[in-house]
């Protein structure tokens, strides 16, 4: 056999293995594309893989800043001089837009203990701002209060972790105390404190000296009333309490005790019985 002959079979043999070559890829479709799947998939998953990390890295980085730059702002406010109002004003809004700027990082990122950690971060610093400011009107208070609030209440519902989802809580509990609401915050301190997961943490015990603050500022004490005697009273006294006894106040006075009265104490030989003539 020539080698003409030869390469005419060779031809032959290859025009008919592409003629069935439809057939075979129809077949084998599912097969051939999962294949090629997997294929895709071991090339591109190393490279998508290291640029999540750097993602990550590069969203940690951005919102460890940001913090950073709050806890710079609180010490540029406490520096500013007392006597400059303008200088202190603009340092308290440049905190209050640092801490915009943060919540605006916990939306942006995808993961979730980073984003909660960053919304408990700026609802501190909206809270913080609140107790640097000189003058409060009720309006600023309650509209901060809720903001801070709201980020709070987005943290617990983001974080995985059990110590910033305690710390959001814990938030919520000093911005219901803010607001006057005790009984609120007292439940959600009670809510810190029943929490098992919460155990490892040492926000119990932080909710817990919280809650006692509560009680001891909610008792009542019933003074039993001191009988004050007219004549220990001064004489100008006693007259206006007789001209407007309506409108006067009575300040009970302490009667005198042998401490406060300097007895004089006759000499030895005043003491000395005299002898009989």
């Amino acid at each position: 056999m020539d080698s003409q002959h030869r390469h005419e079979l060779k031809t032959n043999e290859l025009a008919e293995g592409l003629s069935h070559l439809p057939g075979l890829l129809k077949d084998n479709a599912n097969t051939i594309i999962g294949v090629l799947l997997i294929a895709t998939a071991l090339i591109t998953w190393p490279m998508l893989s290291k640029m999540a990390n750097r993602k990550d890295l590069a969203e940690r980085a951005a919102v460890s800043q940001s913090i950073q730059m709050l806890d710079q702002d609180v010490r540029s406010i406490l520096q500013s001089p007392a006597d400059d109002t303008s200088a202190r004003s603009e340092a308290l809004n440049t905190y209050l837009v640092n801490a915009d700027e943060l919540l605006n990082k916990a939306a942006d990122t995808d993961i979730p203990n980073l984003a909660a950690m960053a919304q408990v971060k700026a609802a501190q610093a909206i809270r913080t701002e609140l107790h640097l400011r000189p003058e409060v009107t009720a309006e600023m208070l309650e509209s901060q209060v809720q903001k801070s609030a709201d980020a709070y209440q987005k943290a617990l519902e983001t974080a995985e972790s059990p110590t910033i989802r305690a710390m959001a809580q814990f938030g919520l509990g000093l911005c219901s105390e803010e607001l006057g609401q005790t009984d609120q915050a007292a439940d959600i301190y009670q809510q810190i404190i029943d929490d098992e997961s919460y155990k490892a943490t040492t926000l119990p015990t932080q909710a817990q000296r919280r809650l006692d603050a509560i009680e001891e500022n909610s008792e009542s004490f019933n003074f039993a009333e001191v009988p004050v005697a007219i004549e220990n009273l001064p004489l100008e006294l006693i007259e206006a309490v007789q001209a407007e006894p309506q409108e006067a106040t009575i300040e009970p006075v302490a009667k005198e005790t042998a401490e406060d009265v300097e007895i004089a104490v006759p000499d030895a030989e005043q003491t000395t019985p005299p002898q009989e003539q």
